[in-house]
């Protein structure tokens, strides 16, 4: 129905089935970027008296879809920026076509009538609220052409909608096209591996999955200094998160975990994980250690003193503490709804060689 497609570009190779083949080489779901409001199109449907030929364009996009999720799939995700105008509002039968063709797809902005969606963050810096919910509500008010799940979350929400957070590789603010578009001279605004961590712990360590863009060069090929970036990132991670030096997957009474160790460790960060496979049902909890104030309280017992506080937990929480030596960590739950299960609670950090005294000298 056009000639716009990637047959008749300078480079006339299958790049979405390169990708996919690229991923299923290296055991990656594959996942699509998928814009209802091409430019080109929308000028392809606009009639002689200027005005858009909705059917028309609602045709092609069903269209490029089918054939990206018939030729191309299983795809795992797609990406709808800026969401999907529903068809009650003159949009695409979006919703149907999946429903038929891919009943499982993950859809970011996806709209009613999809059961598996996830929703945007607020912004493009790597970065979720602190009190991150995996239950949000569909915003509809009328001025809005997109109906989308992007509302701030609430455990009471109705609706299943996770946060995707997307951040470019390369600066967001000073970087062209606000990073998500290849440039020569971009080359000294890619975040550093260190960078890239620390919205890692914003975003994922938020109950948020973190999607990060890459730019091919003129080539199709992803620069050095963003491979290094990446590359720094996986190192970073795997070093501080990636073996615990204490773990349990024990709910005690329903309402704590706790790690104990026979020595002092300087905790670097603690990891709690909710098991969300019925529902987010934790509302408040707190984060405590052992104190050993055997000198200093008067029936000479130690206490548990909080470290940290919050609501939300949800696929994984991650609490940073900057080395602060303790023997015992646990999480008390303070409030949540019936149901409440808990996967695990991690201790990331350094046991500490140390002799003890067998008695305090007065």
């Amino acid at each position: 129905m056009h000639d716009y497609h990637v047959g008749n570009s300078a480079v006339p190779r299958d790049v979405v089935g390169e990708f996919v083949q690229s991923c299923h080489k290296y055991g990656i779901k594959p996942g699509l970027y998928y814009s209802l409001g091409g430019r080109y199109l929308t000028d392809l449907c606009t009639r002689e008296d200027g005005t858009l030929d909705r059917p028309k364009l609602n045709d092609l996009l069903l269209r490029q879809l089918e054939e990206l999720i018939t030729n191309y799939g299983p795809l795992f995700e797609i990406w709808f920026d800026g969401g999907i105008l529903r068809p009650e509002k003159g949009g695409p039968d979006i919703p149907g076509l999946l429903k038929r063709l891919a009943p499982n797809l993950i859809c970011f902005g996806g709209c009613p009538g999809i059961p598996n969606v996830l929703r945007w963050s607020g912004s493009e810096q790597g970065v979720a609220v602190p009190e991150c919910w995996s239950c949000a509500h569909y915003l509809t008010e009328p001025e809005r052409d997109n109906v989308t799940p992007d509302s701030p979350g609430d455990p009471m929400d109705p609706i299943w909608a996770p946060v995707e957070v997307d951040m470019p590789v390369r600066d967001v603010m000073y970087a062209y096209k606000g990073g998500w578009m290849y440039h020569a001279m971009d080359a000294d605004k890619t975040y550093s591996g260190e960078y890239l961590f620390q919205r890692y712990l914003t975003s994922v360590g938020r109950n948020a999955n973190l999607l990060i863009g890459c730019v091919p060069d003129t080539d199709g090929l992803i620069s050095q200094d963003q491979v290094d970036s990446f590359r720094g990132l996986g190192e970073i991670v795997n070093r501080e998160l990636g073996v615990h030096a204490g773990m349990t997957e024990t709910l005690l009474d329903g309402e704590r975990m706790e790690v104990w160790f026979d020595g002092p460790v300087d905790a670097e960060y603690i990891e709690l994980m909710e098991d969300q496979s019925e529902g987010q049902h934790v509302l408040e909890w707190v984060v405590e250690t052992r104190w050993p104030a055997y000198w200093c309280t008067k029936d000479g017992l130690d206490r548990w003193i909080p470290l940290a506080q919050g609501q939300s937990i949800g696929h994984k929480r991650i609490i940073p503490l900057g080395k602060l030596r303790g023997y015992a960590f646990r999480l008390r739950i303070l409030k949540s709804l019936p149901g409440a299960a808990m996967r695990s609670m991690r201790v990331y950090g350094r046991k500490v060689p140390m002799q003890f005294h067998d008695s305090i000298d007065a």
